[in-house]
């Protein structure tokens, strides 16, 4: 609400933008539009026309039967060689080698119908409606995996190990997990000790998805998982455009028809939100891939076209694409013997991009509550560069029936605004022109949404007069506002609009400051007619001029407040802001935790010199966000601030510093901190006296070693206790340990022996730091400590390894942080230590030559000029490639990326 009293409405995510590819209803579907999520705008589709292919069915159902390629990360791939019935492998020395496949058993056709290698080198070979399993690294031998009344026909490899199976006859899914047991020494069964029946904890399953099966009338030709194990299923379709489906809750959904594509024949992901397919051009394959969004909005019809990216093919095979886990997806290559491939090549796209020349969506209807509700104006965040431009229809009334869209015969009379060249009419002279503003956001201090700088009449804010160009009076009244949304370009660029605002009820000059003989006379029928504008109208809208910038004054007048906000405070007030309250705020510093430290601080500052002050220190240091509001459980013991809470939110429970606790009658919310290293685990602080027993709990440690962060050199061997009192050690140390007790007589040595070394610990703290990414700057994290910490405490912080050390936190709860589970990595000479996870692997090639055969890689070195002029020639040199030993470099491939 402005300084009038207007209320606004915003459009500026993607559910207020209707971007759903399956909305309620169809005229409010939004079509050939896309939310740009790293930038947070709306923009035309980029989007290719409908493919013009001679698609060639007996050819595309040949490559679709035809046995994948795979390759693996080092340059090695297999197929399929149907000439000597074999699995040919390359890529590490020259020419070709023949892998070996196992007998099947039963005995069937020895042809596979697919081939899979998959992240846990292991090649999957689907043949004789059954699985194969060929570990590459002979960690076990050959392992074959059916279920009956399932064919598995096609594969993909799953992200987390295994292989998606599709049986083509059914239209049916099954998912392959775990492999075989480790092949090692016998060992005889020992009868006195309870074994499993199954010795594997993960044997290879078959799991048929009961759920997931494609309706009736289409037929399964591929599928395809992405690298976060999204699975898409091709169909095709008799005597209509093939179909992409996705597994969604166990179930294959439709997401769209291919328009223009009858028979692609192959299927890969490109990312996580786009697909590749390929189709055959005659007897070969299509020059270019065609790549469809999967959350492509599809017009009524359901059916979607390409991206307006070009993915060119070079010296493709005439085959699908490479069947492994890898982003962009590879497709074989071949040479002088189109039946053999030479290599792989990634799928890559060129620089140009096509957008939809048109794309609209129609927002609302937006509720004023208030019949004959006056709509003012409405500002626009948005780019539109030259031959590109935003036609905005709107329309007002009193009930909330659903309008026709804009140009159908049985719509209402919209009205139209325009913004940008390209949107201009000339069919109505006199619409709304949106006009550039120089500031970022009509609201008083507010950020831009729109991510790019402001440019005068190009990018920025916009703003326009709402109203019905035409009319006698041109007020745009009714309680409900509908807008009608239409981006416009050439096919080369795009509008961009990261938010709409639409503002009332107005507040008219005319009205209220003037006399009463100004106002409008006319209402109902005759100011609707169609005529040229009331002077009364035109006053209002003249005065109107001068309203925006006016209000605009006022507004920032009486926003001055959020100055002092933290939270609205422009980053280079808050330097200012903490010089109020004594706190440091390096411009340099990260703004986000600058401001959580600045909304925290009336808290914190309770807490200066205690536990809980460095304890909140640390959270904020280490991403922690203030969080206001919620109700204390009156069952509970009420936490005192600076202590840990646990706290339920809708997303489970949490653990919470508490900075303050609402006091029933005052209105003061609860203030708790969430979300930094202290509440996640990564920081744990102890106070020094808390360790007085600790030289008494760790198993094993050399109590001696000064350098220890966990004993400080207190004792002179470890123990351990159970409980307050049973002490586990030689007698020696009991004795030692009996200083501690207050009904044995001492000496004055042994008193002051004992307060010494209590004297040392209670002036101590110690923060132990795991490393993660909330932690990462160890000196940022130390420096803080030392700053919230009082003089006389000494502070010592140690970076620590291992997840859970119950020794230094039991004493005052235990520390039952866990952190998720470290993958092992390859071993490696300098850094892998014996026991602590990393393994020696070996390397699953399919190319096994590669391990041995001492051949390198080529070095690709292209030269050219940094800069070149539009439309001149320049010169690539690829001279300085180089070759490996013993090999010569016999031609050069360039590509436009």
């Amino acid at each position: 609400m402005d300084a009038n009293g207007l209320r606004f409405f915003q459009v500026d995510s993607p559910a207020r933008w209707r971007l759903d590819a399956r909305p309620a209803s169809p005229a409010l579907r939004a079509s050939h539009l896309r939310w740009r999520a790293e930038t947070g705008v709306v923009r035309l589709a980029s989007r290719q026309d409908t493919p013009r292919l001679a698609e060639n069915e007996t050819r595309a159902r040949a490559i679709a039967v035809k046995p994948s390629v795979v390759c693996d990360r080092f340059g090695g791939f297999a197929w399929w060689d149907a000439g000597t019935a074999t699995i040919r492998a390359a890529g590490a020395g020259l020419g070709s080698m023949v892998l070996d496949l196992p007998v099947d058993d039963p005995p069937g056709v020895p042809q596979p119908t697919d081939l899979a290698f998959g992240v846990d080198d292991i090649l999957y070979v689907a043949r004789n409606d059954a699985t194969v399993l060929l570990d590459r690294r002979d960690r076990w031998p050959p392992a074959r995996v059916a279920v009956g009344g399932f064919r598995a026909h096609r594969l993909a490899p799953a992200p987390d190990g295994g292989v998606w199976a599709l049986d083509r006859i059914a239209g049916r899914l099954a998912r392959l997990t775990g492999m075989p047991l480790r092949a090692g020494a016998f060992e005889p069964k020992n009868v006195d000790v309870f074994l499993p029946v199954e010795p594997n904890p993960s044997p290879p399953r078959l799991r048929v998805e009961r759920r997931a099966i494609l309706p009736n009338g289409y037929e399964a030709v591929m599928i395809a998982c992405s690298v976060a194990g999204q699975v898409a299923v091709l169909a095709w379709r008799n005597g209509a455009d093939a179909a992409l489906f996705c597994l969604d809750a166990g179930r294959l959904s439709l997401r769209f028809a291919l328009e223009g594509l009858r028979f692609p024949c192959a299927l890969a992901w490109d990312g996580e939100d786009r697909v590749a397919v390929l189709a055959t051009d005659g007897p070969q394959l299509a020059a270019q891939a065609f790549v469809y969004a999967i959350d492509e909005i599809a017009p009524a019809d359901g059916s979607a076209r390409p991206t307006g990216e070009t993915y060119p093919l070079v010296n493709a095979q005439s085959a699908g694409f490479a069947n492994v886990s890898v982003v962009p997806p590879r497709y074989p290559i071949v040479g002088d013997n189109a039946d053999e491939p030479v290599g792989m090549r990634a799928l890559r796209r060129l620089s140009r991009v096509t957008y939809a020349r048109t794309g609209a969506v129609t927002l609302g209807p937006f509720d004023s509550a208030e019949l004959r509700f006056v709509w003012h104006r409405l500002f626009l965040e948005a780019s539109i560069p030259d031959h590109a431009g935003i036609r905005l229809w709107a329309l007002a009334r009193d009930d909330a029936a659903e309008p026709a869209p804009p140009g159908e015969a049985d719509a209402p009379a919209w009205s139209l605004h325009i913004a940008g060249t390209a949107a201009s009419d000339a069919a109505t002279p006199d619409a709304a022109r949106a006009a550039w503003l120089p500031a970022v956001s009509e609201l008083p201090f507010a950020p831009a949404l729109l991510p790019c700088p402001s440019a005068p009449d190009r990018a920025g804010l916009f703003t326009l007069l709402l109203q019905r160009p035409g009319r006698r009076v041109r007020r745009l009244q009714g309680r409900f506002l509908w807008l009608r949304v239409e981006l416009l370009g050439d096919s080369h660029v795009t509008p961009e609009v990261a938010a709409i605002r639409v503002a009332g009820s107005r507040f008219s000059y005319r009205d209220r400051y003037l006399p009463e003989l100004y106002r409008e006379p006319l209402a109902g029928a005759d100011a609707d007619a169609e005529a040229p504008a009331t002077p009364s109208d035109f006053l209002e809208r003249f005065l109107c001029l001068f309203e925006g910038p006016l209000t605009e004054i006022e507004d920032k007048v009486a926003g001055a407040w959020l100055l002092t906000d933290p939270a609205a405070a422009p980053p280079a007030a808050l330097p200012w802001l903490g010089r109020w309250i004594g706190i440091d705020i390096d411009v340099a510093d990260d703004q986000e935790r600058a401001r959580q430290a600045l909304q925290a601080a009336p808290y914190t500052a309770r807490l200066h010199g205690t536990l809980g002050g460095l304890l909140a220190a640390l959270e904020l240091e280490s991403g922690g966000r203030i969080v206001r509001g919620g109700r204390i459980d009156p069952r509970a013991p009420t936490p005192r601030p600076g202590k840990l809470a646990l706290a339920q939110t809708e997303h489970g429970t949490i653990k919470a510093l508490v900075l303050s606790v609402a006091e029933p009658g005052t209105g003061a919310p609860t203030i708790v901190l969430a979300g930094g290293a202290i509440t996640g685990g990564e920081i744990v602080a102890v106070e020094g006296f808390r360790l007085r027993r600790t030289f008494a709990t760790i198993l094993g440690a050399d109590l001696a070693d000064e350098t220890d962060p966990l004993t400080l050199g207190l004792a002179a061997s470890g123990n351990s206790f159970v409980g307050d009192t049973l002490i586990l050690g030689d007698r020696d140390q009991r004795a030692f340990l009996a200083l501690f007790a207050d009904d044995l007589p001492q000496s004055a040595a042994d008193r002051a022996a004992v307060a010494a070394f209590f004297e040392r610990l209670a002036h101590q703290v110690l923060v132990l730091v795991r490393h993660s990414k909330a932690t990462a700057d160890l000196r940022r994290i130390a420096a803080a400590a030392h700053a919230a910490a009082p003089a006389h405490v000494e502070v010592n912080v140690f970076p620590v390894e291992q997840p859970l050390i119950v020794a230094v936190n039991a004493l005052v709860g235990v520390d039952t942080y866990l952190a998720a589970p470290k993958q092992p990595q390859d071993a490696q000479l300098g850094r892998s230590r014996l026991g602590l996870g990393d393994r020696v692997a070996g390397e699953g090639r399919l190319d096994p030559r590669g391990e041995s055969s001492g051949l390198g890689r080529p070095v690709a070195v292209a030269d050219a000029p940094a800069t070149a002029p539009f439309g001149a020639g320049f010169l690539l040199s690829a001279l300085r490639s180089e070759a490996p030993a013993g090999r010569t470099i016999a031609r050069n491939i360039w590509l436009w990326n």
